[in-house]
Protein backbone atom coordinates (compact mmCIF):
# COMPACT_ATOMS: atom_id res chain seq x y z
CA UNK A 1 0.00 0.00 0.00
CA UNK A 2 2.92 2.19 0.88
CA UNK A 3 4.56 1.60 -2.66
CA UNK A 4 1.12 2.77 -4.52
CA UNK A 5 1.07 5.42 -2.56
CA UNK A 6 4.25 6.67 -3.41
CA UNK A 7 4.25 5.73 -7.23
CA UNK A 8 1.01 7.56 -7.25
CA UNK A 9 2.73 10.98 -5.71
CA UNK A 10 5.61 10.60 -8.60
CA UNK A 11 3.34 10.07 -11.03
CA UNK A 12 1.18 13.27 -9.65
CA UNK A 13 4.56 15.27 -9.80
CA UNK A 14 5.64 14.39 -13.22
CA UNK A 15 1.96 14.85 -14.44
CA UNK A 16 2.13 18.39 -13.10
CA UNK A 17 6.06 19.24 -13.86
CA UNK A 18 4.73 18.73 -17.68
CA UNK A 19 1.46 20.77 -17.85
CA UNK A 20 3.54 23.48 -16.01
CA UNK A 21 5.95 22.78 -19.14
CA UNK A 22 3.66 23.33 -21.42
CA UNK A 23 0.82 25.49 -20.12
CA UNK A 24 1.72 28.59 -21.88
CA UNK A 25 2.04 26.94 -25.57
CA UNK A 26 -1.07 24.89 -24.86
CA UNK A 27 -2.91 27.98 -23.91
CA UNK A 28 -1.90 29.95 -26.41
CA UNK A 29 -4.58 31.44 -28.40
CA UNK A 30 -2.78 30.92 -32.02
CA UNK A 31 -5.29 33.28 -33.37
CA UNK A 32 -4.25 36.35 -31.51
CA UNK A 33 -1.61 38.41 -32.68
CA UNK A 34 0.77 39.13 -30.73
CA UNK A 35 1.64 43.16 -30.11
CA UNK A 36 2.40 45.27 -32.65
CA UNK A 37 5.38 47.08 -32.78
CA UNK A 38 5.52 50.46 -31.97
CA UNK A 39 7.43 51.24 -35.63
CA UNK A 40 4.69 49.42 -37.20
CA UNK A 41 2.08 51.43 -35.52
CA UNK A 42 3.40 54.53 -36.60
CA UNK A 43 3.90 53.78 -40.56
CA UNK A 44 0.30 52.90 -40.38
CA UNK A 45 -0.42 56.27 -38.38
CA UNK A 46 1.64 58.31 -40.70
CA UNK A 47 0.56 56.58 -43.63
CA UNK A 48 -3.44 56.47 -42.93
CA UNK A 49 -3.62 59.94 -41.78
CA UNK A 50 -1.50 61.86 -44.60
CA UNK A 51 -3.13 60.02 -47.50
CA UNK A 52 -6.43 60.76 -46.23
CA UNK A 53 -5.95 64.54 -45.30
CA UNK A 54 -3.90 65.36 -48.61
CA UNK A 55 -5.50 62.79 -50.72
CA UNK A 56 -8.57 62.91 -53.58
CA UNK A 57 -11.49 63.31 -51.38
CA UNK A 58 -11.05 65.11 -48.25
CA UNK A 59 -8.58 66.98 -50.09
CA UNK A 60 -9.33 67.87 -53.67
CA UNK A 61 -13.47 67.44 -53.20
CA UNK A 62 -13.75 69.11 -50.32
CA UNK A 63 -11.27 71.50 -48.47
CA UNK A 64 -9.31 72.10 -51.64
CA UNK A 65 -12.60 72.70 -53.62
CA UNK A 66 -13.99 74.82 -51.13
CA UNK A 67 -10.99 77.15 -51.47
CA UNK A 68 -10.93 76.92 -55.08
CA UNK A 69 -7.91 75.42 -55.87
CA UNK A 70 -9.54 72.78 -57.50
CA UNK A 71 -12.90 72.49 -59.50
CA UNK A 72 -15.11 69.27 -60.23
CA UNK A 73 -15.56 68.51 -63.87
CA UNK A 74 -18.30 65.59 -63.13
CA UNK A 75 -19.94 64.47 -60.11
CA UNK A 76 -20.32 68.55 -59.41
CA UNK A 77 -22.63 68.78 -56.00
CA UNK A 78 -19.83 69.53 -53.67
CA UNK A 79 -18.80 72.43 -56.14
CA UNK A 80 -22.41 73.57 -55.38
CA UNK A 81 -22.06 72.66 -51.08
CA UNK A 82 -23.94 70.34 -52.06
CA UNK A 83 -21.91 67.28 -50.03
CA UNK A 84 -22.19 63.49 -49.37
CA UNK A 85 -23.04 62.80 -45.56
CA UNK A 86 -21.27 59.21 -46.26
CA UNK A 87 -17.80 60.62 -47.47
CA UNK A 88 -17.73 63.53 -44.47
CA UNK A 89 -18.87 60.41 -42.26
CA UNK A 90 -15.99 58.42 -43.61
CA UNK A 91 -13.16 61.16 -43.49
CA UNK A 92 -14.51 62.07 -39.38
CA UNK A 93 -14.67 57.86 -38.22
CA UNK A 94 -11.25 57.08 -40.35
CA UNK A 95 -9.34 59.56 -38.64
CA UNK A 96 -10.43 58.73 -35.44
CA UNK A 97 -10.01 54.86 -35.59
CA UNK A 98 -7.29 55.36 -37.49
CA UNK A 99 -4.19 57.65 -37.77
CA UNK A 100 -5.74 59.22 -34.10
CA UNK A 101 -5.75 55.45 -32.63
CA UNK A 102 -2.45 54.59 -33.69
CA UNK A 103 -0.93 57.52 -32.17
CA UNK A 104 -3.24 56.91 -28.78
CA UNK A 105 -1.51 53.45 -29.06
CA UNK A 106 2.09 54.53 -29.00
CA UNK A 107 1.46 56.98 -26.48
CA UNK A 108 -0.22 53.88 -24.31
CA UNK A 109 2.68 52.04 -24.72
CA UNK A 110 5.66 54.12 -26.00
CA UNK A 111 8.36 54.66 -22.47
CA UNK A 112 7.95 58.25 -20.96
CA UNK A 113 10.34 59.86 -23.01
CA UNK A 114 10.89 58.78 -25.92
CA UNK A 115 11.34 59.77 -29.43
CA UNK A 116 8.67 57.33 -30.34
CA UNK A 117 6.37 59.16 -27.62
CA UNK A 118 7.56 62.52 -29.14
CA UNK A 119 6.72 61.34 -33.27
CA UNK A 120 3.04 60.14 -32.02
CA UNK A 121 2.72 63.08 -29.68
CA UNK A 122 3.83 66.02 -32.66
CA UNK A 123 0.85 63.53 -35.29
CA UNK A 124 -1.77 63.53 -33.37
CA UNK A 125 -1.50 67.13 -32.68
CA UNK A 126 -1.00 67.71 -35.93
CA UNK A 127 -4.38 65.51 -36.85
CA UNK A 128 -6.01 66.61 -34.51
CA UNK A 129 -5.38 70.62 -35.47
CA UNK A 130 -6.59 69.46 -38.94
CA UNK A 131 -9.99 68.28 -37.45
CA UNK A 132 -10.71 70.70 -35.54
CA UNK A 133 -9.93 73.47 -38.15
CA UNK A 134 -12.62 71.43 -40.34
CA UNK A 135 -15.11 71.18 -37.69
CA UNK A 136 -14.52 73.64 -35.07
CA UNK A 137 -15.84 71.63 -31.75
CA UNK A 138 -15.04 68.17 -31.70
CA UNK A 139 -14.12 65.24 -29.05
CA UNK A 140 -10.79 65.81 -28.20
CA UNK A 141 -10.17 65.43 -23.89
CA UNK A 142 -12.29 62.44 -23.96
CA UNK A 143 -11.34 60.76 -26.98
CA UNK A 144 -9.96 57.76 -28.17
CA UNK A 145 -10.33 55.93 -24.58
CA UNK A 146 -13.51 53.74 -24.63
CA UNK A 147 -12.95 52.61 -21.17
CA UNK A 148 -13.55 56.11 -20.30
CA UNK A 149 -17.10 56.75 -22.21
CA UNK A 150 -18.34 55.62 -25.65
CA UNK A 151 -19.92 59.24 -26.21
CA UNK A 152 -17.28 61.71 -25.31
CA UNK A 153 -18.09 65.18 -24.96
CA UNK A 154 -17.04 68.34 -27.58
CA UNK A 155 -14.72 70.30 -26.63
CA UNK A 156 -14.61 73.69 -27.87
CA UNK A 157 -11.53 74.99 -29.86
CA UNK A 158 -9.64 77.67 -27.20
CA UNK A 159 -9.82 74.43 -25.22
CA UNK A 160 -8.54 72.15 -27.98
CA UNK A 161 -5.74 74.41 -29.35
CA UNK A 162 -4.29 75.34 -25.55
CA UNK A 163 -3.56 71.67 -25.18
CA UNK A 164 -2.35 70.93 -28.79
CA UNK A 165 0.46 74.13 -28.05
CA UNK A 166 1.20 72.24 -25.35
CA UNK A 167 1.79 69.05 -26.46
CA UNK A 168 4.12 70.36 -29.37
CA UNK A 169 6.32 72.10 -27.12
CA UNK A 170 6.53 68.89 -24.96
CA UNK A 171 7.23 66.95 -27.63
CA UNK A 172 9.46 69.16 -29.32
CA UNK A 173 11.33 69.17 -25.74
CA UNK A 174 11.59 65.13 -25.61
CA UNK A 175 13.06 64.61 -29.16
CA UNK A 176 17.26 63.12 -28.24
CA UNK A 177 19.44 62.47 -31.08
CA UNK A 178 20.95 59.84 -28.48
CA UNK A 179 17.87 58.31 -27.68
CA UNK A 180 15.77 55.26 -29.33
CA UNK A 181 15.46 55.07 -32.95
CA UNK A 182 12.15 55.44 -34.61
CA UNK A 183 13.01 52.69 -37.37
CA UNK A 184 11.21 52.35 -40.63
CA UNK A 185 8.12 54.08 -39.38
CA UNK A 186 9.14 57.22 -40.01
CA UNK A 187 7.96 57.86 -43.05
CA UNK A 188 8.89 61.51 -42.92
CA UNK A 189 12.42 61.66 -41.55
CA UNK A 190 14.05 58.92 -41.80
CA UNK A 191 14.76 58.56 -38.14
CA UNK A 192 16.17 62.28 -38.38
CA UNK A 193 14.65 63.45 -34.75
CA UNK A 194 16.29 66.82 -34.84
CA UNK A 195 14.19 67.45 -38.07
CA UNK A 196 10.92 65.97 -36.38
CA UNK A 197 11.57 68.72 -33.18
CA UNK A 198 11.60 71.49 -36.18
CA UNK A 199 8.53 70.02 -37.14
CA UNK A 200 6.51 70.06 -34.35
CA UNK A 201 8.15 73.94 -33.55
CA UNK A 202 6.76 74.89 -36.83
CA UNK A 203 3.25 73.04 -36.59
CA UNK A 204 2.95 74.92 -32.86
CA UNK A 205 4.45 78.19 -34.97
CA UNK A 206 0.94 77.90 -37.09
CA UNK A 207 -1.34 76.96 -34.40
CA UNK A 208 0.74 79.70 -32.20
CA UNK A 209 0.13 82.45 -35.62
CA UNK A 210 -3.80 81.52 -36.36
CA UNK A 211 -4.44 82.30 -32.39
CA UNK A 212 -1.81 85.00 -31.47
CA UNK A 213 -4.80 87.55 -31.77
CA UNK A 214 -7.04 85.52 -29.55
CA UNK A 215 -4.23 85.81 -26.41
CA UNK A 216 -1.30 88.13 -25.96
CA UNK A 217 0.64 84.81 -24.29
CA UNK A 218 0.06 83.38 -27.55
CA UNK A 219 1.91 86.62 -29.65
CA UNK A 220 4.17 86.20 -27.07
CA UNK A 221 5.61 82.52 -27.74
CA UNK A 222 5.14 82.60 -31.04
CA UNK A 223 7.80 85.52 -31.28
CA UNK A 224 10.02 83.37 -28.72
CA UNK A 225 9.70 80.95 -31.17
CA UNK A 226 10.68 83.12 -34.44
CA UNK A 227 13.21 84.40 -32.69
CA UNK A 228 15.32 80.92 -33.10
CA UNK A 229 14.72 80.12 -36.45
CA UNK A 230 17.36 77.11 -36.37
CA UNK A 231 14.48 75.76 -33.77
CA UNK A 232 12.24 75.46 -37.25
CA UNK A 233 12.14 74.19 -40.65
CA UNK A 234 15.29 76.26 -42.14
CA UNK A 235 15.19 75.23 -45.68
CA UNK A 236 13.60 73.22 -47.94
CA UNK A 237 15.63 70.07 -47.33
CA UNK A 238 13.91 70.08 -43.89
CA UNK A 239 10.20 70.44 -45.37
CA UNK A 240 8.00 67.97 -43.10
CA UNK A 241 6.90 65.10 -46.36
CA UNK A 242 5.65 61.97 -46.93
CA UNK A 243 7.02 60.46 -50.06
CA UNK A 244 5.92 57.17 -51.96
CA UNK A 245 8.41 54.83 -52.71
CA UNK A 246 6.25 51.86 -53.21
CA UNK A 247 4.69 53.02 -56.35
CA UNK A 248 2.32 49.66 -56.11
CA UNK A 249 -1.83 50.25 -55.95
CA UNK A 250 -1.79 50.75 -52.52
CA UNK A 251 1.80 52.87 -52.23
CA UNK A 252 1.47 55.31 -54.89
CA UNK A 253 0.42 59.35 -53.97
CA UNK A 254 -3.10 59.28 -53.32
CA UNK A 255 -3.82 61.80 -55.83
CA UNK A 256 -2.17 59.79 -58.85
CA UNK A 257 -3.78 56.47 -57.41
CA UNK A 258 -7.23 58.14 -57.99
CA UNK A 259 -6.76 58.91 -61.47
CA UNK A 260 -4.47 56.30 -62.71
CA UNK A 261 -5.73 53.31 -60.36
CA UNK A 262 -9.07 54.20 -59.27
CA UNK A 263 -9.64 55.53 -62.90
CA UNK A 264 -11.53 58.66 -61.68
CA UNK A 265 -10.79 62.50 -63.35
CA UNK A 266 -13.55 64.36 -61.40
CA UNK A 267 -10.87 67.11 -60.49
CA UNK A 268 -8.95 70.01 -62.50
CA UNK A 269 -7.75 73.47 -61.64
CA UNK A 270 -9.96 75.88 -60.86
CA UNK A 271 -10.59 79.45 -62.77
CA UNK A 272 -9.76 81.31 -59.81
CA UNK A 273 -6.06 80.01 -59.03
CA UNK A 274 -5.38 79.93 -62.82
CA UNK A 275 -6.36 83.65 -63.38
CA UNK A 276 -4.75 84.64 -60.30
CA UNK A 277 -1.52 83.52 -61.52
CA UNK A 278 -1.88 84.52 -64.84
CA UNK A 279 -2.24 88.21 -63.92
CA UNK A 280 0.66 87.96 -61.49
CA UNK A 281 2.29 85.51 -64.11
CA UNK A 282 3.22 83.21 -61.48
CA UNK A 283 6.28 80.57 -62.31
CA UNK A 284 4.12 77.77 -60.84
CA UNK A 285 1.28 77.43 -63.12
CA UNK A 286 3.09 75.14 -65.29
CA UNK A 287 3.59 72.94 -62.28
CA UNK A 288 0.04 73.56 -60.66
CA UNK A 289 -1.70 72.82 -64.24
CA UNK A 290 -0.99 71.45 -67.83
CA UNK A 291 -2.13 73.32 -70.52
CA UNK A 292 -5.49 72.75 -72.67
CA UNK A 293 -6.02 71.40 -76.25
CA UNK A 294 -5.05 75.03 -77.47
CA UNK A 295 -2.05 75.29 -75.29
CA UNK A 296 -3.37 77.61 -72.90
CA UNK A 297 -4.20 77.77 -69.41
CA UNK A 298 -8.14 77.61 -68.81
CA UNK A 299 -9.60 76.55 -65.47
CA UNK A 300 -12.59 75.65 -64.69
CA UNK A 301 -15.07 77.43 -62.72
CA UNK A 302 -16.27 76.35 -59.74
CA UNK A 303 -20.42 75.44 -59.33
CA UNK A 304 -20.96 75.30 -63.25
CA UNK A 305 -24.60 73.59 -64.02
CA UNK A 306 -22.72 72.41 -67.41
CA UNK A 307 -18.73 71.29 -67.19
CA UNK A 308 -16.66 72.33 -70.03
CA UNK A 309 -14.83 69.41 -72.18
CA UNK A 310 -12.17 67.85 -70.54
CA UNK A 311 -9.84 68.91 -73.32
CA UNK A 312 -10.75 72.61 -73.25
CA UNK A 313 -9.29 72.95 -69.78
CA UNK A 314 -6.21 72.73 -67.89
CA UNK A 315 -6.20 69.50 -65.97
CA UNK A 316 -4.02 69.42 -62.31
CA UNK A 317 -0.01 69.31 -63.27
CA UNK A 318 1.52 66.25 -64.05
CA UNK A 319 3.10 66.62 -61.41
CA UNK A 320 0.40 65.73 -59.01
CA UNK A 321 -1.64 63.57 -60.92
CA UNK A 322 0.59 61.90 -63.01
CA UNK A 323 3.71 61.36 -60.50
CA UNK A 324 3.39 58.18 -57.90
CA UNK A 325 5.83 59.57 -56.05
CA UNK A 326 5.19 62.79 -55.41
CA UNK A 327 5.59 63.59 -51.82
CA UNK A 328 2.64 65.27 -49.51
CA UNK A 329 3.68 68.43 -48.38
CA UNK A 330 2.62 68.66 -44.25
CA UNK A 331 5.15 71.74 -43.46
CA UNK A 332 7.13 73.90 -45.69
CA UNK A 333 9.81 76.33 -45.15
CA UNK A 334 7.68 78.85 -46.96
CA UNK A 335 5.01 78.25 -44.24
CA UNK A 336 7.14 79.35 -41.85
CA UNK A 337 8.72 82.29 -43.74
CA UNK A 338 5.31 83.62 -44.44
CA UNK A 339 4.62 82.81 -40.68
CA UNK A 340 7.25 85.39 -39.69
CA UNK A 341 6.28 87.77 -42.44
CA UNK A 342 2.81 87.96 -40.90
CA UNK A 343 3.79 88.43 -37.21
CA UNK A 344 6.36 90.37 -37.73
CA UNK A 345 4.96 92.96 -40.88
CA UNK A 346 8.30 91.43 -42.39
CA UNK A 347 8.46 92.10 -46.20
CA UNK A 348 11.67 90.56 -46.78
CA UNK A 349 10.35 87.43 -45.08
CA UNK A 350 7.27 87.48 -47.76
CA UNK A 351 9.80 88.01 -50.26
CA UNK A 352 12.04 85.12 -49.05
CA UNK A 353 8.66 82.73 -48.83
CA UNK A 354 7.63 83.30 -52.28
CA UNK A 355 11.47 82.26 -53.59
CA UNK A 356 11.02 79.47 -51.53
CA UNK A 357 7.90 78.19 -52.64
CA UNK A 358 8.85 78.66 -56.18
CA UNK A 359 12.20 76.53 -55.59
CA UNK A 360 10.31 73.56 -53.40
CA UNK A 361 8.34 72.95 -57.02
CA UNK A 362 11.75 73.50 -58.93
CA UNK A 363 11.19 76.96 -60.48
CA UNK A 364 12.84 80.43 -60.23
CA UNK A 365 10.84 83.45 -58.59
CA UNK A 366 13.30 86.11 -60.91
CA UNK A 367 13.24 89.59 -60.32
CA UNK A 368 10.65 91.02 -62.16
CA UNK A 369 8.08 88.22 -60.35
CA UNK A 370 9.60 89.41 -56.86
CA UNK A 371 9.75 92.89 -57.73
CA UNK A 372 5.32 92.77 -58.63
CA UNK A 373 5.21 90.66 -55.45
CA UNK A 374 7.13 93.63 -53.46
CA UNK A 375 4.69 96.34 -54.92
CA UNK A 376 1.73 94.17 -53.96
CA UNK A 377 2.87 94.28 -50.11
CA UNK A 378 3.43 97.92 -50.35
CA UNK A 379 -0.31 98.67 -51.82
CA UNK A 380 -1.51 95.90 -49.56
CA UNK A 381 0.24 94.09 -47.29
CA UNK A 382 -2.36 91.62 -45.74
CA UNK A 383 -4.13 90.77 -49.33
CA UNK A 384 -0.49 90.75 -50.73
CA UNK A 385 0.50 87.64 -47.69
CA UNK A 386 -2.81 86.10 -47.39
CA UNK A 387 -2.88 85.71 -51.52
CA UNK A 388 0.45 84.54 -51.88
CA UNK A 389 0.13 81.93 -48.88
CA UNK A 390 -2.73 80.18 -50.30
CA UNK A 391 -0.98 79.93 -53.78
CA UNK A 392 2.02 78.21 -51.57
CA UNK A 393 -0.64 75.82 -49.76
CA UNK A 394 -1.72 74.32 -53.35
CA UNK A 395 -1.95 70.38 -52.60
CA UNK A 396 -2.68 70.88 -48.82
CA UNK A 397 -6.58 71.94 -48.98
CA UNK A 398 -7.03 71.59 -45.65
CA UNK A 399 -4.67 74.19 -44.79
CA UNK A 400 -5.59 76.39 -48.20
CA UNK A 401 -9.03 76.33 -46.85
CA UNK A 402 -8.30 77.03 -42.79
CA UNK A 403 -6.01 80.54 -44.04
CA UNK A 404 -8.89 81.32 -46.29
CA UNK A 405 -11.13 81.05 -43.95
CA UNK A 406 -8.93 82.85 -41.28
CA UNK A 407 -7.44 86.27 -43.50
CA UNK A 408 -10.49 86.56 -46.18
CA UNK A 409 -7.47 85.84 -49.11
CA UNK A 410 -7.59 85.70 -52.15
CA UNK A 411 -10.89 88.28 -52.38
CA UNK A 412 -11.52 86.12 -55.28
CA UNK A 413 -12.86 83.32 -53.77
CA UNK A 414 -16.20 83.45 -53.11
CA UNK A 415 -19.59 81.97 -52.96
CA UNK A 416 -20.29 79.78 -56.38
CA UNK A 417 -23.09 81.01 -58.53
CA UNK A 418 -25.25 78.01 -58.28
CA UNK A 419 -24.73 77.62 -54.34
CA UNK A 420 -27.38 75.52 -53.10
CA UNK A 421 -27.27 77.93 -50.07
CA UNK A 422 -27.68 80.93 -51.97
CA UNK A 423 -26.31 84.52 -49.92
CA UNK A 424 -24.40 82.35 -47.44
CA UNK A 425 -20.95 82.67 -48.77
CA UNK A 426 -18.13 80.13 -48.95
CA UNK A 427 -18.89 77.05 -46.49
CA UNK A 428 -17.66 77.60 -42.56
CA UNK A 429 -16.31 74.31 -41.74
CA UNK A 430 -17.35 70.63 -42.50
CA UNK A 431 -20.67 69.71 -41.51
CA UNK A 432 -20.91 66.72 -38.45
CA UNK A 433 -20.75 63.08 -39.73
CA UNK A 434 -24.29 61.16 -39.82
CA UNK A 435 -22.69 58.64 -37.57
CA UNK A 436 -22.70 60.79 -34.34
CA UNK A 437 -26.20 61.42 -35.01
CA UNK A 438 -26.74 57.58 -33.33
CA UNK A 439 -23.54 56.89 -31.38
CA UNK A 440 -22.87 60.46 -29.66
CA UNK A 441 -26.05 62.52 -30.32
CA UNK A 442 -26.42 64.61 -27.06
CA UNK A 443 -23.26 65.96 -27.44
CA UNK A 444 -23.44 66.62 -31.05
CA UNK A 445 -26.77 68.56 -30.42
CA UNK A 446 -24.46 70.89 -27.85
CA UNK A 447 -21.76 71.29 -30.16
CA UNK A 448 -24.14 72.51 -32.68
CA UNK A 449 -25.83 74.69 -30.75
CA UNK A 450 -23.01 76.10 -29.19
CA UNK A 451 -22.07 76.92 -32.03
CA UNK A 452 -25.17 78.16 -33.87
CA UNK A 453 -25.03 75.68 -36.56
CA UNK A 454 -27.66 76.43 -39.42
CA UNK A 455 -29.29 72.94 -40.96
CA UNK A 456 -27.28 72.66 -43.87
CA UNK A 457 -24.33 71.87 -41.54
CA UNK A 458 -21.89 74.04 -43.53
CA UNK A 459 -23.11 77.60 -41.97
CA UNK A 460 -23.19 79.45 -38.21
CA UNK A 461 -20.85 80.91 -36.33
CA UNK A 462 -17.25 81.15 -37.68
CA UNK A 463 -14.32 79.36 -36.43
CA UNK A 464 -12.88 80.31 -32.82
CA UNK A 465 -9.65 81.78 -34.34
CA UNK A 466 -11.21 83.67 -36.78
CA UNK A 467 -13.44 85.50 -34.87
Amino acid sequence: MKNIKIWMLVLLVSFSSACTKDFESINTNPNAPEEVPLTNVLISGISQGVRRTHGASMNMTYAGLWAQHYAKIQYIDEDWYEYRPDAITGHWDAMYSGPLADMQDILNRAPNPSNMRAAAMTMKAYYFAIMTDMWGEIPYTEALDPLRTFTPTYDDQATIYASLIQELKDAAAMYDPAGDDLGAGDLIYGGDVTLWKKFANSVRARLLNRVKGKDAAYATELQTLLNSPADLIASNAENAKMGYVDISVDGSNPIYNNKHNDGRNDHCVSKTLVDIMLAINDPRLPVYADVNNAGQYVGQPNGTTEPNPFSAISQIGTAFRDDPTNPSNLFTYAEVLFIKAEANNDKQAYLDAIAASCAQFGVTADAAYLAAADAAYTANAAKALGTHKWLALFGDGCEAFSEFRRTGYPTEVVEVPLSAYPGQGVPLRFPYPTSETGNNKGNLEAAIQSQNIDASGLFGDKMWWAQ
